[in-house]
């Protein structure tokens, strides 16, 4: 269909028809406007807020773990026999008779039979402050009221 046709076409349309078909087109237009431009902005501007807010909270997280982490740069390095004796000391104060310790080259294996959540959470994060020691594996299953298996812990490296 050319233009010349329609504009026939269209000429042959009575006026009340031409303006139903005008306002159809503006109509079409129109959802087209609002579905592809108008409201994903809307939809954005409503939700920033949100965002932002969790943006924050995320950023505040990093910059917490990013203190953490230069607060264990500064700390002086521990000999291995210094870092098998503070994690043997951890464990013994953190869990007693329910963690055992042994030790095999630069790592150390950790069995612990019934922990809380809780105390293991504790005891991982003061074992990497003060023995300087990290998590290399983790074998554990909940038993009861807490968690039994192995953790693999790195001693540090001279």
């Amino acid at each position: 269909m050319n233009a010349a046709t329609l504009r026939a076409w269209w000429s042959q349309r009575p006026p009340r028809e031409q303006s139903l078909l005008r306002l159809g087109a503006l109509m079409v237009v129109a959802g087209l406007l609002w579905s592809q431009a108008l409201a994903p902005a809307l939809r954005t501007v409503r939700t920033f807020d949100a965002k932002r807010t969790a943006q924050d909270a995320h950023l505040q997280s990093m910059l917490r773990l990013q203190a953490q982490v230069q607060a264990l740069r500064v700390l002086p390095r521990l000999s291995q026999t210094t870092a098998t004796q503070a994690l043997q000391a951890s464990v013994q104060q953190a869990f007693g008779t329910l963690a055992e310790v042994s030790v095999s080259g630069d790592s150390a294996t950790v069995r612990l039979r019934g922990v809380t959540a809780e105390a293991l959470a504790q005891w991982l994060a003061n074992a990497r402050i003060n023995a300087h020691c990290v998590p290399l594996q983790a074998h554990l299953t909940r038993a009861g009221n807490g968690w039994s298996g192995t953790l693999q812990m790195a001693l540090p490296t001279p």
